[in-house]
């Protein structure tokens, strides 16, 4: 049950679909129009910057293999930082079908994200009434909330890898 019209859900129909080829940051996601990619470029300019801090620092620990100093910490944030980096571009789950589950999924993911705690279900039905490509619309819009959340929390969310990854005891029993 759609509650648009038939013209409002071909218009959309034809916004996602030209949204599909959109320009973004092969690495963080953010479209061309918001970030500077070059014109040879796949990448924005931040992600460029820790591409090359990413490369220099996996150099760097091949020339200094089980160093763990303050240099080496700084290194492996990096490379963390870089792959987090990454894999906040790969958030594109809008492309496929979006059944009311998945918004529902989504919708407390967000909430727990920016209230703190998750705010209870059962909106599945409210999800429903929408039709695909209004679900498909909707969950893009959660993914870009997402990404600019993941955007400001990437530094403590390297930090932390980089210490797992550095000091892995310190986490055993937490696990």
């Amino acid at each position: 049950m759609s509650i648009t019209t038939l013209d409002f859900e071909e218009r959309l129909v034809k916004l996602l679909a030209t949204m599909e080829n959109w320009r973004k940051c092969e690495w963080c996601g953010i479209r061309g129009d918001q970030v500077r990619i070059g014109p040879r470029s796949q990448i924005c300019d931040t992600c460029k910057l820790w591409r090359r801090k990413e490369k220099l620092a996996v150099e760097w620990k091949k020339k200094n293999p089980g160093r763990l100093d303050e240099e080496a910490m700084f290194r492996e944030y990096f490379i963390q930082f870089a792959a987090l980096c990454r894999e906040s571009g790969t958030l594109r789950s809008w492309l496929g079908p979006v059944s009311p589950l998945d918004l529902e999924r989504e919708f407390e993911n967000l909430t727990e994200h920016f209230l703190g705690e998750r705010v209870p279900g059962r909106t599945t039905f409210e999800f429903s009434q929408f039709s695909e490509a209004q679900r498909r619309l909707l969950k893009y819009m959660f993914d870009q909330v997402t990404k600019v959340w993941l955007q400001h929390h990437r530094r403590s969310f390297a930090i932390e890898r980089m210490n797992r990854k550095l000091f892995p005891s310190l986490y055993a029993s937490h696990s």
